[in-house]
């Protein structure tokens, strides 16, 4: 192909997704409406309903405000559908999914990617959330789940579900967090996962890892999709610190007795995305940082009609070596004469 410019072969994936975050966030700013719990616009001044306090007995640990309400923008999805497709993943492909409630958005994000890409999701999630995050008692990450689920806009239900960084927290002060968090698995249906982080954590990856494998017909999935800082994903290693964010190229080997899922998956040759500073990724994608107002859909580069055709940029770059080659030899032929 002679063209500069093609036609995006994803960008229907992109808006069928970016459309279905959209409606799935409405449906949720909806349900909150009806349950009383009011939107800080301090906070929320996009008035997402996705943008939850700096504090409840849910809160886990510090969070950027900025980078939660950076993941609210549904033109986020085009990213995931990107990072997808670079990965290797078709449609009826089966993808392993951690989340966690500490981005509701970029959730949402994802199970609307998922949803339009026509994969299949197997999820586990935990209730705990830091700062800004799903930390509603009454609308934690599992009630968004369901609500979506029961309004016909994503199907999907998590295998299972644990109290994540709620076990570290002690579940605030008077430790009411950790029945709040109990309370939200129990009324979801979903099967609870007894993590203990760090006493018992090789024992948490290791029953985590069944789930995903039992749930794969013990094969292995096209991609491992983690969201967040969960421990059980990352790890008690070194090797933790080093892992960049994204699409992840390369995975930093590891033997450490506690290395998280995201090492383990990758052993087994499976693709990894990995979604934590989500600001230095928007602005990778082209998408701005704590936007407001929210963008329309579709914008941002990502979701362009157009990209650079590969073939193109592909020949240029070979006649831009040849050129550089040509170039040498005739300098060289000029010092001989010289």
């Amino acid at each position: 192909m002679s063209k500069k410019f093609q036609k995006d072969p994803l960008l229907d994936y992109k808006l069928t997704a970016a459309r279905l975050m959209q409606k799935a966030m409405d449906v949720i700013k909806k349900e909150r409406s009806r349950m009383g719990l009011p939107i800080e616009r301090k906070d929320d001044p996009n008035e997402t309903g996705l943008i939850g306090k700096d504090y409840t007995d849910l809160t886990t640990t510090l969070g950027s405000l900025s980078s939660k309400r950076t993941s609210t923008n549904p033109n986020f999805t085009g990213v995931l559908v990107e990072m997808l497709f670079q990965a290797g993943v078709k449609e009826e492909d089966v993808v392993a999914i951690s989340l966690s409630g500490s981005f509701p958005a970029l959730n949402i994000a994802l199970l609307s990617t998922v949803y339009a890409s026509n994969l299949k999701p197997v999820i586990i999630s935990s209730v705990g959330a830091s700062m800004y995050g799903a930390n509603e008692p009454q609308l934690t990450w599992l009630d968004m789940e369901r609500i979506l689920r029961e309004n016909g806009v994503c199907p999907y239900i998590s295998e299972a579900a644990s109290l994540g960084g709620l076990v570290e927290t002690k579940g605030g002060l008077d430790g009411s967090g950790i029945e709040m968090g109990l309370k939200a698995i129990r009324r979801n249906g979903i099967p609870y996962l007894h993590e203990q982080g760090e006493k018992t954590l090789k024992e948490d990856i290791e029953r985590r890892l069944a789930i995903y494998e039992r749930a794969l017909g013990r094969k292995k999935p096209a991609v491992y999709i983690n969201i967040g800082g969960t421990l059980t994903s990352l790890g008690n290693c070194p090797e933790a610190y080093a892992l960049s964010t994204g699409l992840l190229s390369k995975v930093p080997f590891s033997n450490h007795p506690k290395r998280g899922i995201i090492f383990r998956m990758s052993e087994e040759g499976v693709p990894i995305i990995h979604l934590l500073n989500i600001k230095k990724i928007a602005a990778r994608y082209g998408l701005p940082v704590d936007p407001i107002p929210l963008p329309v859909i579709p914008s941002g580069s990502i979701m362009q009609q157009q990209k650079y055709s590969y073939p193109f940029a592909v020949s240029g770059l070979i006649l831009l070596c040849l050129l550089l080659v040509l170039l040498q030899k005739h300098g060289l032929n000029y010092q001989a004469r010289k």
